[in-house]
């Protein structure tokens, strides 16, 4: 019995020792668990509180390119055709109008007065305007402006995906003339003056792959041309031709299938026909020979843009 006793007394002892080493470890864990979670919770007051007090101070204005990084100089769902007046931008406007739906783009008609220059101010407005009709917008959109080039990265803004129609530049300066008055005109006898540009320059359409600056007005720059034609290279994807408006329609379904995609089949069925009506009015040679002579660098570029859209033709 007193053994049994014994042996009772011993194994009561054991148990009581084992649950106090057992609460031991245990309080002794959950403090250093509760010590664990207090210094997350206090990290992540902390950086909340950081946040909070960096957006608080911070200003809520776009950043700079600089800022963001680098990005794709074009973007690719903003599309301007920065049309020139009397060479077939209104066949690209009638058809970017007929395809928008279809396509899930909007196209918005910019107005305002036309205006010959523009100040590094007055194109910082409108790039600004553009912007704030995109961030409203929340779509992909297309516009047409009669404007010249301006790089839009020079206001810390991505370029849009700029488009163009062009035509025969001796054409262009004779719409101006009808058939009655050829020989009487006078802005004819003002052509036929040596060295006289007075309608010249109202129908260049190098200035408006040039930009604003005035070597850009002048009527035969050589830097003009060349800027032109950098340009084109660079932000114009395609660049269509008025003569050429198959070739035209077929390389900007390629090119630029989000926006022209059914553009040929839109032009087949409404304008087609209208188009081949177009009366073109035969004038006297020497007239013709004058202007193309005067029209030196005019010629140049029209030119070399056909060439450039034919070659795309060809090679899609």
């Amino acid at each position: 019995m007193v053994w049994c006793r014994r042996k009772l007394k011993i194994q009561w002892l054991l148990t009581v020792t084992s649950l106090g080493i057992w609460g031991f470890y245990v309080y002794n864990g959950a403090k250093h668990k509760e010590s664990i979670e207090m210094d997350k919770v206090d990290h992540f007051t902390t950086e909340s509180h950081q946040t909070r007090s960096h957006r608080k101070l911070g200003k809520f204005v776009t950043k700079s390119l600089a800022q963001l990084g680098k990005m794709d100089e074009i973007n690719k769902h903003f599309l301007l055709l920065n049309y020139i007046p009397r060479s077939g931008a209104e066949i690209l406007i009638f058809i970017l109008q007929r395809v928008q739906g279809m396509n899930n783009f909007r196209h918005i008609r910019m107005k305002g007065p036309i205006k010959g220059e523009l100040t590094k101010s007055e194109q910082e407005k409108l790039v600004y305007d553009f912007y704030d009709i995109r961030k409203s917008a929340a779509i992909p959109l297309s516009f047409d402006k009669n404007v010249h080039f301006i790089n839009f990265t020079t206001f810390d803004r991505q370029l849009p995906t700029y488009i163009n129609l062009i035509r025969d530049p001796v054409e262009k300066v004779m719409t101006r003339v009808t058939k009655n008055h050829v020989e009487n005109n006078i802005a004819i006898r003002c052509l036929l003056r040596e060295g006289n540009y007075c309608k010249i320059k109202m129908e260049m359409a190098i200035p408006y792959f040039c930009g604003y600056s005035p070597r850009c007005m002048e009527p035969n720059n050589a830097w003009a041309l060349k800027t032109a034609i950098e340009n084109v290279e660079k932000y114009y994807p395609v660049v269509g031709v008025l003569e050429e408006l198959n070739a035209t329609l077929h390389v900007m379904e390629k090119q630029i299938p989000y926006f022209f995609k059914g553009a040929k089949d839109i032009y087949q069925r409404k304008l087609y026909k209208m188009h081949r009506k177009r009366k073109t009015i035969a004038f006297p040679k020497q007239l013709r020979n004058k202007l193309e002579r005067m029209l030196g660098n005019e010629w140049l570029f029209y030119n070399w843009v056909k060439e450039r859209l034919l070659r795309q033709a060809r090679n899609t």
